[in-house]
């Protein structure tokens, strides 16, 4: 008699996990219609992430909603809700693309590390996977994946369990997709790779703004230890019974933890490159390098990098916090924090802008000292064709901004630069300070004492180009006195004969040295034109900039160019989980005596 009773007993709860198991796999997010990514969807992929470059769009919610942008459209997207930051976009965008494709997903879901916040500890490891089988909805793993922090990315390149692998810069692995991970805590997506070897740069921010800025010296270079710079997704592959088998390091064809993390690069015949060069040069093509052409974009891109600024800072303006009082004091670190200072403060943001400024400068005495070696007086005749530019294009990519009292107050490139070091981080500062007015520009602001006092004090944090995490950032913290950022001088002094060339560094070494006064900035008041909302001139460049100068210059051209398996974060045996339903009915049981 009690052998049959167990027996009913054991048959009774393996139907009943059976029927668990059977929902559970009616609850997956999406039923696979492939268990591996093939060469065609990774091109689907490259293809969706490249039309989100594309799109007019600063926001994923609005690109996916657009069925003339997104090239995976579907009736779905009217209900999806896609609002990431930084460290989600790149999980986001691939869990969306799988979702669309109906292919597996699989993601680190969490981490352990050494040294506190996982966005900047060192030796971090995943300790836990998920994938699509685990969620009842795509929207549910959506919304779980934007738990994701940058740390997530902080795995050492020699890794097996990490969701990405480093790879070597080749035309083949930086496409768009591909992921940048900056150890500072910041990562981007390759947005698309022009014929140049430009790369156009995809991310967000943690207002929910993306923005597509190029990639630079404003992207920290990583190391081997942290797993800085670009990388892939890790393939993989579902099994029967919803698990995940992903591929060895040694598998992967374009795998390398070895050709982002060396002191010096070499490439095409050029030697000595800094990491920055040495992508460039490895994704170009043949041709010819213009020095006009190259200046002329090099400002083109710093306006961008402006604009996405003025977006920020209109967004702050716009919610409200220049008008809260002022805390009486900044977070323990002004580029890693939370709340509001994390979504409306923009020292980070701002830190790449200044970034962005140093090495215009520099490559743009590059360029000039480069002529001079073979035909100084053909240098500095190119050198006064980039100053004309300059001051051509300065008024062209302008940007204006809403003062506190209504009117608008317009700011050419060249006012932006002189003032650069002026540009308040602080969210709690009227838009004035923001902006970094002085004199008349200024006298509109209703920023009380506090908050003006803590302007004056926040000068060295803005002087500061480095983004410094993980320890504190006090009011001092940063150089008295900010670096010489302004291109327009220095090329002025050399056709003067006044500055010399300079010898391009492996890195990029920058002297810290005094600026000139500020130059009072002229306030004009534009009439806002009927219907439009103020914000900023269209991002276009002017068809014709400069006239065409026809110069043959000297070395202008350029060379020739475990299998792991996991699914769930702990798999538990048939007698265990029976085990786990018995003690519960037990406990049902005594509470109902009780």
């Amino acid at each position: 008699m009690r052998t049959v009773e167990f027996k009913n007993i054991v048959l009774f709860f393996t139907l009943l996990l059976l029927f668990f198991a059977a929902s559970k796999a009616d609850a997956s997010a999406w039923k696979l219609a492939k268990n591996f990514w093939t060469e065609e969807d990774e091109k689907l992929y490259e293809h969706f992430v490249e039309s989100l470059c594309d799109s007019k769009y600063s926001n994923l919610n609005k690109f996916i909603r657009d069925p003339k942008a997104n090239p995976l459209y579907g009736e779905d997207d009217k209900t999806f809700d896609l609002k990431p930051d930084c460290a989600d976009l790149p999980y986001l965008v691939r869990a969306y693309v799988a979702y669309k494709l109906r292919l597996p997903f699989n993601f680190t879901s969490a981490i352990r590390g050494k040294g506190g916040d996982q966005r900047y500890s060192k030796e971090n490891r995943p300790t836990a996977f998920k994938n699509q089988s685990q969620y009842k909805s795509a929207q549910s793993l959506f919304y779980n994946v934007l738990l994701i922090n940058s740390g997530y990315f902080r795995i050492p390149a020699d890794s097996d369990l990490s969701d990405h692998y480093p790879v070597k810069i080749t035309k083949k692995s930086i496409v768009p997709g591909t992921i940048y991970y900056d150890p500072n805590g910041h990562v981007a997506l390759v947005g698309k790779v022009a014929e140049n070897g430009r790369i156009r740069m995809i991310d967000a921010h943690p207002d929910k703004t993306i923005s597509k800025p190029w990639f630079g010296t404003k992207f920290n270079k990583g190391s081997k230890d942290n797993g800085g710079g670009f990388k892939r997704w890790r393939p993989i592959r579902a099994l029967s019974d919803d698990q995940i088998v992903t591929t060895k390091n040694h598998n992967i064809y374009d795998y390398s933890n070895t050709d982002q993390y060396k002191k010096s690069y070499a490439v095409k015949g050029r030697k000595n490159l800094n990491y920055h060069e040495y992508v460039r040069e490895s994704l170009s093509d043949n041709r010819k390098s213009d020095p006009l052409k190259e200046f002329a974009f090099m400002m083109q891109e710093l306006y961008e990098d402006i604009v996405y600024r003025s977006v920020a800072v209109e967004l702050a303006v716009k919610r409200g916090i220049s008008k809260m009082p002022h805390p009486g004091a900044l977070p323990y670190n002004i580029y890693g924090t939370d709340g509001i200072w994390e979504e409306y403060s923009t020292p980070s943001r701002d830190a790449r802008l200044k970034v962005a400024f140093q090495e215009f400068y520099y490559n743009t005495q590059v360029i000039i000292s480069n002529i001079s070696k073979t035909n100084y007086e053909q240098a500095r005749k190119v050198a006064w064709a980039m100053v004309a530019q300059y001051d051509d294009l300065s008024s062209h990519y302008a940007i204006y901004y809403q003062n506190s009292l209504g009117k608008q107050v317009l700011l050419s490139f060249d006012e932006v630069l002189k003032r650069l070091f002026a540009l308040s981080f602080d969210p709690y500062h009227s838009v004035e300070l923001r902006w970094g007015a002085r004199g008349e520009e200024l006298q509109s602001a209703r920023d009380d004492e506090t908050k003006l006092r803590f302007y004056n004090l926040e000068q060295r944090l803005r002087n500061n180009t480095e983004r410094v995490y993980g320890r504190s950032t006090p009011l001092s913290f940063g150089p008295d006195a900010p670096p010489e950022v302004n291109i327009r001088n220095w090329l002025v002094a050399f056709v003067k004969g006044e500055a010399l060339p300079v010898e391009p560094a492996v890195q990029q070494v920058v002297v810290q040295r005094a600026n000139s006064a500020p130059i009072e900035p002229a306030v004009v008041s534009l009439p806002a034109k009927q219907g439009a909302e103020p914000g900023f001139i269209p991002m276009q460049a002017p068809e014709a900039v400069v006239a065409p100068v026809q110069l043959e210059l000297p070395g202008s051209e350029l060379p020739e160019t475990k299998t792991l398996v996991a699914s769930f974060e702990k798999q538990e045996s048939w007698i265990s989980a029976i085990e786990e339903l018995a003690r519960a009915i037990r406990d049902v049981n005594n509470y109902s005596r009780e």
